[in-house]
């Protein structure tokens, strides 16, 4: 059944074409993909499904009754609590859980930092149950292994449709059953996931060339016939001219970005033997140890990944690696060649208030005209330079915020989550670029395709310490394992549920029960509670809806239970 029928819109900004005769439909148990690089309308294009943006020409049908829950790039939730947000039935407790936000449920929306609003913004989301149509803009920023699994179980199991923005490159093969990509040359919709969104390209790409090259073969004809002097171009027809004209005064085809991002345009200074050792190294936050007696020694060709559960210090440990933070405990030793480039998650290092200029150029200083072209070579055109940062796309801050870091020329870089808002074009040119970088490396990402192209060592910092996991594709399975931590598992008795030697055929059967029991329940209690707003109701049958109900509240707390003991069954089976 369809959801969304969109026909031929198009938007546009004063300085460019976001989208144009844009057509597309979304029907029941559609996975849509939105591509493009930064700045091309993605979110924007999410922003009109929802209907808070108009868009220039064009009509939206959208089916009665449509509803629409939305995730935002940077999501807007009040003042309320994370538990008072996302809601208390078994739907949002499970989000709460899987989504690591468990020991912030009770903290205000406003005490949190972005990256913790974002996962309470995508739980609101998930657990939506009368929700007909998800609309997601990069739902797996700031998620952890686990959180990415669980997203693409809801993903999977949803029963309306989905419209998602995402960078994750695995996330949209396993998911997507079609792919829009906007672009300067137009919008193109393949049906598959990212596969089949690259080959797509690569033939349309390849017939480009190919219209190039017959265009210069006309080219080169018409410019010999005309050079056979004044005699001969008389004896040809007008039309002959015309073509020729054409054809030498023809722009060749309208490039996104014109040349390669310009990560070469920066140097390193040498990096010695000694990089940066911890030595029983300790930190804690706020009176809770994030991570203790962590030993590790860079070499200065490292190429380390990071994993491990959000709230299990990854970030804090980068931050002990650049001197940002003192360690609680233990020694950090840097080599005295050692220089630091770190690019963190939060961009600290942006000022919201300066412009693209002053970033580049320094406070109160005008761009030369090096730096002018060093912009333009990553993907800024003119009109951004005196832009003020935070006007800039989330993508575009992080690729500023890199160049920045690119421009002390380090040779040890520090990246925390680098994916984050970052587009595919922006990601392969990235990756590309670290695999020729001459220094040290180490990254905390959940990114599959980044852990598996940049580094060559994995370790996982989780409850239990530093785990060393090795390297390879089978990194992203045995990190799940190491980096799930005990808060996420239900307070049943563990041991009887591993010891129960029930089938996961058997379990799926029983946790299919325990939903229709939850519907059931649900169900019952809303009843009684209407029951109890009614005026005409005698006392007497009053306090036995009153009762009926406290003991229907007592037995879905239970099923509920039963349903999260269940499910990490299910879960450590898998």
């Amino acid at each position: 059944m369809s959801l969304l029928d969109v026909s031929n819109i198009s938007l546009a900004w004063p300085t460019k074409t976001l989208f144009a005769d844009l057509s597309f439909t979304v029907d029941e148990r559609d996975r849509i993909g939105i591509l493009g690089i930064n700045g091309s309308g993605k979110s924007t294009l999410l922003s009109v499904l929802a209907g808070t943006e108009t868009v220039d020409q064009g009509v939206i049908r959208r089916r009665s009754n449509l509803s629409v829950a939305s995730l935002s790039q940077r999501p807007q939730l009040g003042e309320a609590t994370v538990g008072e947000a996302v809601g208390s039935d078994w739907r949002a407790k499970a989000a709460i859980d899987r989504l690591g936000i468990t020991e912030i449920a009770n903290r205000s929306i406003a005490s949190l930092s972005g990256g913790q609003q974002k996962r309470a913004a995508l739980a609101e989301v998930l657990q939506n149950s009368d929700a007909d149509l998800l609309l997601l803009d990069e739902p797996t920023n700031h998620l952890d292994i686990d959180g990415i699994e669980y997203l693409e179980q809801v993903i999977s199991g949803f029963a309306g449709g989905i419209v998602f923005v995402s960078h994750d490159r695995h996330l949209i093969d396993r998911v997507a059953t079609k792919t829009i990509e906007l672009s300067t040359d137009g919008s193109f919709i393949v049906e598959g996931g990212y596969q089949s969104h690259l080959l797509a390209k690569a033939e349309r790409e390849a017939k480009s060339e190919r219209d190039e090259a017959t265009r210069r073969v006309l080219e080169r004809k018409e410019l010999a016939w005309l050079q056979r002097g004044a005699r001969a171009r008389r004896r040809k027809p007008k039309s002959r001219l015309a073509i020729a004209q054409r054809t030498l005064t023809a722009p060749t085809q309208q490039q996104d970005r014109q040349a390669s991002l310009a990560l070469n345009d920066f140097g390193h200074h040498r990096l010695g033997r000694q990089v940066i050792d911890l030595e029983n190294v300790s930190a804690e936050i706020g009176g809770k140890k994030l991570f203790d007696s962590v030993n590790l020694l860079l070499s200065p060709t490292e190429r380390l990944g990071v994993v491990g559960p959000n709230g299990a210090g990854k970030s804090t440990l980068l931050d002990v690696m650049a001197g940002r933070r003192a360690p609680t405990a233990g020694r950090v030793n840097r080599g005295s060649t050692a220089q630091i480039g770190y690019f963190d998650q939060g961009g600290q290092t942006l000022d919201q208030d300066a412009t693209v200029e002053e970033i580049v150029a320094g406070p109160g200083s005008r761009l030369d005209h090096r730096q002018s072209s060093l912009l333009q070579r990553f993907w800024f055109e003119p009109a951004t330079h005196r832009a003020e940062v935070r006007t800039l796309s989330g993508g575009e801050q992080r690729r500023l915020q890199f160049m920045s870091v690119l421009a002390l020329q380090p040779n040890i870089l520090l990246l925390d989550e680098p994916t984050n808002d970052l587009d595919l074009d922006t990601l392969r040119a990235l990756e590309e670029w670290l695999d020729t970088f001459k220094g040290a490396l180490v990254v905390v990402t959940h990114d599959r395709a980044l852990l598996e192209r940049t580094v060559e060592h994995v370790v996982s910092l989780g409850e239990e310490g530093l785990h060393h996991l090795g390297a390879g594709d089978a990194v992203w399975e045995q990190a799940r394992s190491a980096s799930r931590p005990s808060g996420r598992r239900s307070k049943s008795k563990p041991k009887e549920r591993n010891a129960s030697g029930r089938s996961l055929s058997t379990l799926f059967h029983l946790l299919n029960e325990v939903e229709a029991e939850i519907e059931k329940l649900t169900t019952d209690r809303d009843r009684y509670r209407k029951f109890l707003t009614e005026d005409s109701l005698p006392h007497g049958e009053l306090q036995e809806v009153s009762l009926t109900l406290a003991m229907t509240l007592e037995s879905l707390q239970s099923v509920e239970d039963r349903w999260l003991a269940i499910s990490e069954e299910i879960e450590e089976r898998t």
